[in-house]
């Protein structure tokens, strides 16, 4: 099965490319995975490991927050999961997203991140 990768973020511009993967992925019979990115804990573990483990629930509540309310937008008729990834943001989506099973990307954006700007002959932005 393929799979459209969606990145979310829980802002409006996020859940508006969830319902347009949505939609291409019940027009195509693809799946859905719906991928959170985890920022890195800049903190030695050794010294702050008690802090990490509050800092690190704390973000994987806020994913699963994030993914309750994408879920919310996409029609029972599509397959959905989800997957938490680590790291800057960019790096990781692409990563994750350069598997053989993969038919597209869709990254809901308002247009003034510094990769919208750089990369704006090659992406259709949701607005």
């Amino acid at each position: 099965m393929q799979n459209i990768i969606v990145a979310v973020d829980g802002s409006p511009h996020s859940l508006k490319g969830v319902a347009e993967a949505g939609r291409i992925a019940e027009a195509l019979k693809a799946r859905v995975r719906l991928a959170y990115v985890l920022p890195p804990i800049l903190l030695a573990e050794a010294v702050y490991a008690d802090t990490i483990k509050k800092i690190d629930a704390g973000n994987r509540a806020q994913a699963d927050e994030i993914f309750t309310q994408a879920r919310a937008a996409l029609s029972p008729k599509v397959e959905v999961d989800a997957v938490m990834l680590n790291g800057a943001a960019a790096e990781a989506i692409a990563d994750f997203a350069s598997g053989p099973d993969v038919w597209g990307v869709v990254i809901g954006a308002k247009g003034h991140s510094a990769m919208s700007r750089d990369r704006k002959s090659t992406t259709s932005e949701l607005q």
